[in-house]
């Protein structure tokens, strides 16, 4: 009697998987009317509220997701029910308890993976499965039809916009002429905002004041909403993460206030999701130089360097020349005040981005360049830690001479490993007008006076026939040209 009755359990488990692998979940909405209260086996499941993750007590382990009015067992051998519940059928199968209950963390963690971390209502279809055992042997006698779970997670209130203002920008609960950054992605799943500006706005005590608004209160131009320092008006630490508040909380205006002294910048970082700023000043120099594979590895004076070009950003852009060795093209980058110091110099752990041709060095903090000997175009922003690297693989004079041809192969320069400059002898320049362009394209090109050549500079008249192109500032602060 007791092998019939397995082999009909057994049966009706194989019916009950069957059932579950053929329906479609794919199709099922994010929104999914679902009933109430469904069948499961000779029993029932029915949803219940909203799962408020803000409302749960401290430390809750459990929360309850269904309640459950358990199908009759038909063999007394087989006992100790076992209850699962699977959301959304992507094998995402979570024990339950008789109760109706899983772990707070279990599904927690699944609303975040599925659908972010924003503080809205998510519909999940789910399904309900019990077990039996008899010791020996466990199979599954039930799955409840598809009911929706709904779940919102706890998270403040996120803006999609922050904005300065006071000294640096206008004193205005409604300004938005000084925004902070923010990437691409969700403000829940990416919720820090920077932002960095110039400590020129100072006043005469050297101090400057400053607040901090989002979307509602720019809407609203309500003073009561704006954003300052918990600590108090003025309060606010520097170099240390601090809590942000609104002043109607604060219950004074909270302004932030810097005493800038000698820095020329200051960074300002949120994290809404914490509730934090940060405040950094910033100090820039005025170039940074290489010291790698191509120089052997001496620090003490450097080789290629990068300038700053941009103050507001800390953007230094400039031409590096790498050598490839057996373990490979790499380097770091030194200000003035750094060389000869290994300890203080930058490194790839001081960037977060790396773009074209250069990468991590994959030891020792190293940045490498990945496309082999050569001169590399650089760009390195301290505030955004981004880095990008493009290779030169030809330079080319162009202008009225050759029609304005930046692919004039006659025209091309030959590289000067020992002199770390490009040179064309026989060059067809005219006074009516010409410059240098990289890669036969005008992205990359340079122009001004033959003492200082910058990016998209202005059109160089200077005749002769050889012409050599100095681009690593190894002996001058500038990118410079003799034409002889």
């Amino acid at each position: 009697m007791l092998k019939k009755l397995l082999y009909g359990f057994a049966l009706l488990s194989a019916v009950v998987s069957c059932s579950d692998d053929n329906y479609d979940w794919g199709t099922t909405p994010q929104h999914n009317d679902q009933p109430e209260v469904v069948t499961f086996g000779n029993g029932s499941v029915s949803a219940v509220d909203v799962i408020d993750f803000a409302a749960l007590a401290d430390g809750q382990e459990y929360v309850k997701v269904c309640n459950i009015v358990a199908p009759t067992a038909t063999d007394g051998a087989y006992d100790s029910p076992k209850y699962e519940i699977d959301l959304e059928g992507d094998d995402a199968v979570y024990p339950l308890n008789e109760n109706g209950e899983m772990k707070a963390a279990d599904l927690k963690k699944y609303v975040e993976d599925h659908f972010g971390k924003a503080p809205y209502v998510r519909e999940i279809p789910a399904m309900v499965s019990l077990w039996i055992s008899n010791g020996e042997t466990i199979i599954k006698t039930a799955s409840s039809e598809i009911f929706n779970v709904k779940a919102k997670l706890s998270a403040p209130e996120i803006s999609e916009h922050y904005y300065i203002i006071g000294q640096p920008s206008k004193w205005e609960a409604n300004c938005t002429d000084l925004p902070f950054e923010h990437s691409d992605k969700n403000v829940y799943d990416d919720p820090i905002f920077t932002v960095t500006f110039s400590t020129e706005c100072v006043n005469n005590e050297g101090d400057i004041w400053f607040a901090v608004v989002d979307d509602k209160t720019v809407a609203s131009n309500d003073w009561s909403l704006v954003l300052g320092a918990k600590e108090g008006n003025g309060n606010n630490l520097v170099g240390e993460t601090g809590l942000i508040a609104r002043r109607s909380e604060i219950g004074n205006d909270g302004s932030f206030k810097l005493h800038v002294g000698d820095a020329k910048m200051v960074k300002m970082t949120l994290n809404m999701m914490e509730g934090t700023y940060l405040i950094e000043t910033i100090n820039f120099e005025n170039s940074l130089s290489y010291v790698g594979t191509a120089g052997g590895w001496n620090n003490n004076g450097g080789s290629s360097r990068i300038a700053l070009v941009d103050a507001a950003k800390g953007l230094y852009t400039g031409y590096i020349y790498g050598k490839q060795e057996s373990y490979g093209n790499t380097f770091r980058l030194f200000s003035p005040s750094q060389l000869g110091s290994w300890d203080a110099s930058t490194g790839n752990s001081d960037v977060n981005t790396f773009n074209g041709s250069i990468a991590a060095g994959g030891s020792d903090n190293n940045f490498e360049f990945t496309d082999g000997d050569g001169v590399y175009y650089v760009e390195y922003c301290i505030t955004e830690k981004t880095i990008s690297a493009t290779k030169i693989t030809n330079m080319n004079l162009v202008g009225d001479f050759n029609g304005w041809n930046q692919a004039d192969a006659a025209q091309q320069m030959t590289w000067n490993a020992e002199e770390l400059c490009f040179v064309k002898e026989g060059a067809g320049v005219t006074a009516n007008g010409w410059k240098f362009t990289a890669n036969n394209d005008w992205g990359i090109n340079l122009g001004g006076t033959t003492g200082n050549l910058v990016g998209n500079g202005d059109n160089l008249k200077a005749t002769g026939s050889t012409i050599k192109l100095y681009p690593c500032r190894t002996t001058s602060d500038n990118i410079y040209c003799t034409v002889e």
